[in-house]
């Protein structure tokens, strides 16, 4: 992300437009350039960022609006994109979570100017760490493999395979260049790639079937028809006027019960840092903090079982005939 910032020209005295509502490198990548992140509330639906909030936080110094598709929900990039043309921004898409995703029939790496997939461990292709960059514009492709590599003109492998042994270093780059070892896991992975989003699907149904009897106090995932969800988190939201305790206790009666949770995610503005440096409060973001306060991520890896999928939701549903109000 930061290395297709970087290829953007995106740097001091920039504006960038993303959500709070995500992992710290969004803002991180952001940051390293020297830009200012511009956060956006979200839409509290799908969790992704509002893109009917945007064009009244666009100015002069606005370059780039960075979408993040939170669990493998695709954003709306119908106005996404209307916007960035209008205003002449760069779109750029953070699909960490939406590798295997379709916004309308076209797969998630084919809408955005340029879009970054993770290979972090937990992801859908994992390869241990690193990730990707996929665009249609050769100058951003070549400028992003230039600065991933030092800013040398040829790589080792070029030089070896006849290329000459010299070479110019025309900008000041990175070390950002996945090793070889690594790439070999991936694309193992890659073979069994739609085996494995099957099985996520699959899970995601079971889950959706299940906890369907328990929506009077907790909102599933949402998914429509047009587009295809990759199923990387399962996220629900609990009716916290419908519980008589909070989400942080309910994560803890899950955990009693051997059914490990997370949080997807803690906003950036409540990082000591983030808020320090970027000089924002939870009242600026209603929606994303009341999404925070009611969201939890349950177990989905591929490797999980349908009757470790009806376990969690038999628990769901004590736990609920328990606390409910």
């Amino acid at each position: 992300l930061h290395l297709v910032l970087k290829g953007l020209k995106i740097g001091k005295g920039d504006e960038v437009i993303t959500t709070p509502f995500t992992m710290a490198a969004t803002i991180e990548a952001i940051l390293y350039t020297g830009a200012r992140p511009v956060l956006i509330d979200i839409d509290p639906v799908t969790l992704n960022i509002n893109s009917a909030l945007i064009e009244k936080y666009i100015s002069r110094k606005t370059k780039a609006i960075i979408a993040v598709d939170i669990a493998g929900w695709p954003c709306d990039y119908d106005n996404l994109r209307r916007i960035a043309q209008k205003c002449k921004l760069h779109l750029v898409e953070d699909a960490a979570h939406s590798l295997g995703a379709y916004y309308q029939g076209k797969p998630i790496g084919s809408i955005a100017e340029a879009t970054v997939f993770s290979f972090y461990s937990t992801k859908n292709i994992t390869t241990g760490e690193g990730g990707m960059v996929v665009t249609n514009s050769k100058s951003l492709a070549d400028e992003v493999r230039l600065l991933a590599l030092h800013g040398m003109t040829s790589s080792g492998w070029k030089r070896y395979s006849g290329g000459g042994w010299k070479y110019d270093i025309n900008n000041l780059g990175f070390k950002y260049n996945m090793p070889d070892l690594a790439a070999g896991l991936g694309l193992g992975q890659l073979s069994r790639f739609d085996n494995l989003q099957k099985k996520r699907t699959s899970l995601a149904q079971r889950y959706l079937r299940h906890l369907e009897p328990l929506e009077d106090y907790l909102e599933l995932p949402y998914r429509d028809t047009r587009s295809r969800h990759s199923w990387h988190l399962f996220i629900i939201k609990l009716d916290l006027c419908r519980w008589r305790i909070s989400r942080d206790k309910l994560i803890n009666e899950l955990e009693k019960n051997g059914v490990g949770c997370s949080v997807h995610f803690i906003p950036i503005y409540r990082f000591s840092y983030f808020k320090k440096i970027l000089k924002i409060q939870p009242r600026q973001f209603p929606f994303c903090e009341s999404a925070f306060k009611r969201v939890i991520s349950l177990p989905l890896f591929p490797d999980l079982s349908f009757r470790e999928v009806d376990y969690v939701c038999d628990t769901l549903r004590t736990l609920t005939e328990k606390y409910r109000k």
